[in-house]
């Protein structure tokens, strides 16, 4: 069995490494799963403090079984990626609790490399980079321990310094090297507990103003669009009773092309969307983009073809919803409207259709029905149950969140024989002064109504009447909501944004995030041959990344050829180059010693002159007089350990200056 040295610190470091893991894996892992491995990390502290016995084999294999079947039990089989990143952590903290050799660690310390690098499946923002680049500092510096007797500070400082040098290589490949496709993909996790969903309960959407999860950016062009920002995602068409749901006639005309007729009157503008499992993206009114990774279809809305576990970043050009007719097939099909017992609700209908000339009128007469009936918004609407919970949200409770007012609407439009459909998606944003963008998080998710009257689609939004301010800006910037909002949204620096120097640290991290994921995620092939033609033109362009490929490939081979190149054929006896660097780190630090001394008497005078040293210095007079005058063989070992004496004399005068 190899001799480890530090071992006591290796265990510590590690299990420092893999609290910090099932801390981030929080919100992704089962809560039993994390408690598991909460308590198999703090049990390997236990056991390290105390100089325990580790558990022998049987009783660790049957905590292992235990284990998998919680693992299993709580996490199940559908979801791939969670499930691989479940079982490489327990199988690396189990491995961690019964190391005992140096292989044991070396491959806990090599899977552990894998383990921080299958955090970026399901966040790769600026401050989780950060986080995990230090883990794997920390992890090289355990990694070096395993053969010095280094201290960690010491050790994390040379892995530290390792890192830094390799980062103008990694900035060097990340705007040279050609993006190739990937080999093979992971499929994409599930991203976020909480989302759109292709059914509207008014409930649903409500539960979304509870997280304040980034869903993206967005950035215009010198041609803004005109507030309030409806960002759409899906489009409803079929209602049950209770919710409205995308029918599958709906889904196969989703996947009919965009119909490329532009009026002229168009508005451009990019988005970066944080990674999400869901397939759809966003864009305002009827939307089309060229992006190779996204797909336009014929109800104007935006689909993913893949790269669902990282950040997508594409450009869009949006038509007004007015300029796109419905053929008769199409309006009595979103005028469809199955049996209800919203009897109230259709009556309602009704009275309104009676009382106008056209759809246009009628739209204003819903609108002034709302306006002047006492209806109110909240982010806690009262629950309603039963089969109709349209009337009684029209006609008793008269206090809801978006998705009740959409769904009331929507039945009454198609009750009246007007076309309509539910949309969801995000309403308005933060706008970001410093870098002019917008920023849409979960809590802007909304619900409105698309009604076709003789002016084409209009937007029919009870929110205009209902709580105006709505409209403009975020939710999290609404005045009237912000008591009510701030009790809802989950614990972070939105919900203390009252606070002034609160809400400048949220905006400056904002600020730097976002240019993290603009010029780092979402560096991609287009920006790469812009940014490559801007510096060398277009011709001939394909040739920089070629010739940086080959100069990297010379460098590598020609440092390779450096480094085992034949060795000079007389060399300094063994530990004479030791000695002399003890001396000059003496004279560098004004330590006197005889000059005519033997070196065993002056290493014995430095250490007097230097008591902070002296058990490193004693440490090298012992190997020195085993190797020079006992003539002991100068070992491997004996070398390396003459190396980490010295490193650690020169830190040691270091910290006590």
């Amino acid at each position: 069995m190899n001799k480890i040295k530090n071992q006591r610190v290796i265990n510590f470091s590690l299990s420092f490494i893999y609290l910090g893991l099932v801390s981030f894996f929080i919100e992704h892992l089962p809560l039993p799963f994390i408690i598991m491995l909460s308590v198999l990390c703090g049990w390997n502290i236990y056991l390290t403090l105390k100089h325990k016995q580790k558990p022998n084999a049987w009783l660790a294999n049957g905590l292992a079984v235990v284990a998998l079947i919680i693992m299993l039990s709580s996490i199940g089989f559908k979801d791939t990626v969670v499930l691989f990143v479940a079982m490489l952590l327990l199988s690396c903290v189990f491995k961690l609790l019964q190391a005992k050799t140096k292989q044991h660690y070396q491959l806990i310390i090599t899977l552990t490399f894998f383990s921080l690098s299958a955090v970026y499946l399901f966040s790769q923002t600026i401050f989780i980079t950060l986080i995990i680049s230090t883990l794997y500092i920390l992890n090289f510096a355990v990694l070096g321990l395993l053969e010095s007797s280094h201290s960690l500070k010491l050790s994390s400082k040379q892995s530290a310094k390792i890192i830094f040098l390799a980062f103008p290589l990694a900035v060097v490949l990340l705007i040279f090297l050609p993006k190739l496709p990937a080999f093979w993909q992971l499929p994409g996790p599930k991203m976020a507990q909480t989302g759109l969903s292709e059914q509207v309960d008014p409930f649903d959407i409500a539960k979304l103003s509870n997280s304040d999860e980034l869903v993206f950016r967005a950035k215009f062009d010198n041609n803004s669009a005109s507030t309030p920002y409806y960002w759409r995602a899906i489009v409803h068409d079929e209602f049950d009773g209770n919710a409205w749901k995308t029918s599958s006639f709906l889904k196969q005309a989703m996947r009919l092309p965009t119909q490329n007729s532009s009026n002229g009157n168009t508005t451009q503008y990019s988005i970066i969307a944080e990674p999400a499992m869901a397939d759809w993206l966003y864009g305002l009114g009827y939307a089309n983009s060229n992006n190779e990774n996204v797909v336009s279809n014929s109800v104007g809305l935006l689909r993913k073809k893949q790269y669902k576990s990282k950040v997508l970043q594409y450009s869009v050009s949006t038509e007004p919803l007015s300029s796109k007719k419905l053929n008769n097939i199409e309006q009595r099909f979103y005028k469809t409207l199955t049996v209800s017992n919203n009897q109230k609700s259709y009556q309602l209908a009704q009275q309104l259709k009676n009382r106008s000339a056209n759809a246009d009128e009628l739209f204003n007469k819903l609108l002034d029905y709302f306006s002047q009936n006492s209806f109110s918004y909240t982010l806690t609407p009262t629950p309603m149950h039963g089969d109709d919970t349209l009337d009684q949200f029209m006609f008793n409770n008269k206090r809801g969140f978006c998705g009740h007012y959409a769904s009331a609407a929507a039945f009454i439009f198609r009750s009246a024989g007007v076309p309509a459909r539910v949309v969801s998606g995000y309403l308005g944003g933060e706008h970001n002064q410093n870098n002019d963008y917008i920023t849409v998080r979960q809590y802007d998710a909304h619900a409105w109504v698309e009604v076709y009257t003789n002016a084409g689609w209009r937007i029919f939004d009870a929110t205009a009447v209902v709580a105006p301010e709505r409209l403009n800006g975020s939710l999290s910037q609404s005045a009237a909501l912000n008591d009510e909002f701030k009790n809802n949204i989950n614990f972070g620096l939105v919900s203390l944004s009252n606070y002034a120097a609160i809400n400048w640290l949220r905006l400056e991290l904002e600020n730097l995030d976002y240019q993290w994921s603009s010029w780092v995620l979402g560096f991609d092939k287009n920006k790469q041959q812009d940014l490559l033609a801007s510096l060398f033109g277009n011709t001939y362009v394909w040739l920089v990344p070629l010739g940086v490929i080959i100069v990297l490939i010379l460098s590598f081979s020609a440092y390779f050829i450096y480094i085992n190149r034949p060795k000079a054929t007389t060399k300094q006896p063994p530990l004479v180059k030791e000695y002399y660097q003890i001396l000059s780190w003496a004279n560098k630090h004004t330590i006197n010693y005889p000059v005519n001394a033997t070196p065993i008497q002056t290493l014995q005078h430095i250490s007097q002159q230097a008591p902070y040293a002296e058990q490193q210095i004693t440490a090298f007079c012992h190997l020195f007089e085993q190797v020079r005058y006992a003539r002991q063989p100068f070992t491997k070992e004996r070398k390396n350990q003459a190396k980490d004496l010295i490193k650690l004399i020169k830190s040691i005068k270091q910290r006590n200056l």
